[in-house]
């Protein structure tokens, strides 16, 4: 299965014209795409799964057509995709951030699938640790190594390119910035 995956920056080109020119079978949006990245979406009739991050207003996947996976599930092409979305808290007041002690018991609350999608990553997985706004969350990680999901896709960090995770256990890891193609399967 073909997937567009977005997120953090914008894509290298419009999304209609990016569908066009290679169509894939859905969309998946990892968070913080402002609105002008994702212009024409809304009528891009292709499945599209989401989860907010951390910048994105609370009706950002709504606006453009795609289901919220936080904390949900949701079956395509035989493929079951689940989605934590957030960051760890670096504000004050901020929207969509969790402290460790909740996203212990917010994955609590994930569903099993095939395909993790997550705004944020797992501790150790292309995080930051010394950033506190881009370090990996340990109860995230746990939820992988306990539940090995075939495929995680996230964004958020900047990871080094020398330190880059691809695979944590049997689990395939993605880092998306910008419009990236993923062969799910």
């Amino acid at each position: 299965m073909q997937a567009l995956a977005l997120a953090d920056e914008p894509p290298h080109a419009s999304l209609p014209e990016l569908v066009e020119a290679s169509p894939p079978d859905l969309i998946l949006l990892l968070g913080d795409l402002e609105p002008a990245w994702t212009e024409g979406l809304d009528r891009i009739r292709l499945p599209k799964l989401g989860v907010r991050g951390n910048h994105d207003a609370e009706e950002a996947l709504e606006l453009v057509g795609a289901h919220d996976l936080h904390l949900a599930r949701a079956e395509v092409g035989g493929l079951s995709f689940t989605g934590l979305g957030g960051s760890p808290r670096y504000s004050k007041h901020g929207d969509n951030e969790w402290t460790e002690k909740e996203a212990a018991k917010l994955v609590q609350r994930l569903p099993a699938a095939d395909v993790l999608l997550a705004h944020s990553p797992p501790a150790g997985v292309n995080d930051e640790p010394d950033d506190p706004a881009h370090s990996g969350s340990p109860a995230l990680r746990e939820w992988v190594e306990q539940h090995e999901p075939a495929w995680l896709l996230h964004g958020h960090t900047r990871p080094n390119p020398a330190r880059r995770v691809q695979r944590l256990g049997p689990t395939r890891v993605v880092h998306v910035r910008g419009a990236m193609r993923v062969e799910l399967g």
